[in-house]
């Protein structure tokens, strides 16, 4: 029985462990990780975990075609996220491009967000450049840049379908 138990631990420990082996895998777990039902929290422990502890958070968003960029640190975006909101809050990820060289990564993605899983259309669209480093066996992201789509500069999905998730 003792030795069925220590098997298991050493499964269990094993798969968490490597969660984000490859740069895919951590951007999929961010935007997992930031979805959430209305009333429920983004997953918190699993972005203290995916953000290097020196990270930045760079966002734009437009008010009146007039573009404002907000940068913080991982730490600060994190206690932002770190709520319970009315509304759900579900990211789908459509387009992703990755550049790798041995620690070094580098993703571009296009994500669409919507408030309620089952909406057909969603609320707003956003291109994202993603930098990421790997430390020891995992991939950390060292910087987020996010931009929301402008009417006046639409997102090129670039053959990927709305709705339909990477």
């Amino acid at each position: 029985m003792m030795r069925f138990s220590f098997m298991v631990l050493i499964l269990v420990l094993s798969f968490g462990t490597q969660a984000n082996d490859t740069p895919e895998k951590a951007v999929s777990s961010l935007f997992s990780a930031l979805s959430h039902a209305a009333k429920e929290k983004p997953n918190i422990p699993m972005l203290k975990k995916l953000f290097h502890p020196e990270a930045k958070v760079y966002g734009v968003h437009f008010t009146k075609d007039t573009p404002s960029l907000m940068a913080i640190s991982s730490t600060e975006f994190i206690k932002l996220l770190d709520k319970v909101p009315e509304k759900g809050f579900y990211e789908c990820e459509v387009v992703r491009k990755v550049q790798t060289y041995d620690r070094f990564a580098q993703v571009y993605s296009v994500a669409e967000t919507r408030f309620n899983r089952e909406q057909k259309q969603p609320d707003f669209t956003g291109v994202n450049s993603i930098q990421l480093y790997k430390h020891d066996n995992e991939w950390q992201i060292l910087s987020l840049y996010y931009q929301i789509e402008s009417p006046s500069h639409p997102i090129n999905l670039e053959g990927a379908k709305s709705g339909v998730c990477l």
